[in-house]
């Protein structure tokens, strides 16, 4: 069984810690391995302390971080639930803490709201034979609409993307989303090196932030713009699920502990 150089990355507020309790029997019942790896787990100082991570958290090589830095806020950008503040600060920290605290060469982001369920075997080393920036679950739209035009402007400043043009990726008349070939990361692997570069980006005009409101579609954009590697591959399919509320995520975490699938 194939397993790359990684560190587990998770981050919690209140509601999400809950959550972290019901499916982490679930990732280390179905993918055991994931034990043989780092674990860092960022936490939402406002609403969940370091002990409560431990208390529930049984991984023998875990890690907490506080977040975010003091007196740093989070402001909404846009309107609905793209903009809600709290989502933004814990988005913001799925960029910002791995690339101050992982050592590791990849780190996976798996978000607690996604079950475990198969085989342990679901890492493919072809993955990794190219270096890419990212692997993760394949997304065909963005929302806002506006969000890559936004990126594109905010990236024009910088000679980093001097030699790459705009994406211009713009949505139809009236859409509320664009559509488009990216990412969702609700399960993935990014690059340590790659992830330092989206966190060194914003250290001039917005520390510990992000140009907009997603960490995904901040990180795949970075990627695209610079034509770097980035897997698409479907995360279902290797053993991991996605839920939408709560009650679907208790009745999987059930099934998988109680069926083993």
């Amino acid at each position: 069984m194939f397993e790359p150089d990684y560190t587990i990355v998770c981050g919690v507020d209140k509601k999400h810690l809950r959550q972290l309790t019901w499916t982490w029997a679930t990732w280390k019942f179905a993918k055991p391995s994931l034990l043989n790896h780092p674990m860092l787990v960022f936490y939402d100082r406002d609403g969940v302390t370091s002990e409560q991570i431990f208390e529930m958290v049984d991984h023998p090589n875990l890690t907490t971080v506080p977040w975010c830095p003091p007196n740093i806020s989070y402001e909404r950008r846009v309107e609905g639930k793209f903009g809600c503040p709290q989502r933004y600060k814990m988005l913001a920290g799925f960029v910002h803490v791995p690339a101050r605290y992982v050592n590791t060469k990849y780190w996976l982001k798996i978000d607690v709201d996604t079950v475990a369920n198969g085989v342990d075997d679901w890492i493919q080393e072809e993955w990794f034979d190219d270096n890419p920036a990212i692997i993760s679950h394949p997304w065909g739209f963005t929302k806002p609409p506006n969000q890559m035009l936004e990126l594109d402007k905010w990236a024009d400043r910088f000679l980093t993307f001097s030699n790459n043009p705009p994406l211009n990726l713009k949505p139809k008349e009236g859409w509320s989303r664009v559509r488009h070939k990216r990412i969702i990361s609700w399960v993935g692997f990014f690059s340590t090196y790659f992830t330092k570069l989206c966190a060194g980006l914003t250290i001039d005009d917005c520390p510990y932030q992000l140009p907009v409101s997603s960490q995904d579609g901040y990180m795949w954009y970075v990627a695209k713009r610079l034509e770097l590697g980035i897997i698409r591959t479907n995360m279902k399919s290797k053993g991991w699920d996605h839920l939408s509320s709560e009650s679907s995520i208790r009745k999987s975490v059930e099934r998988v502990l109680n069926n083993g699938q």
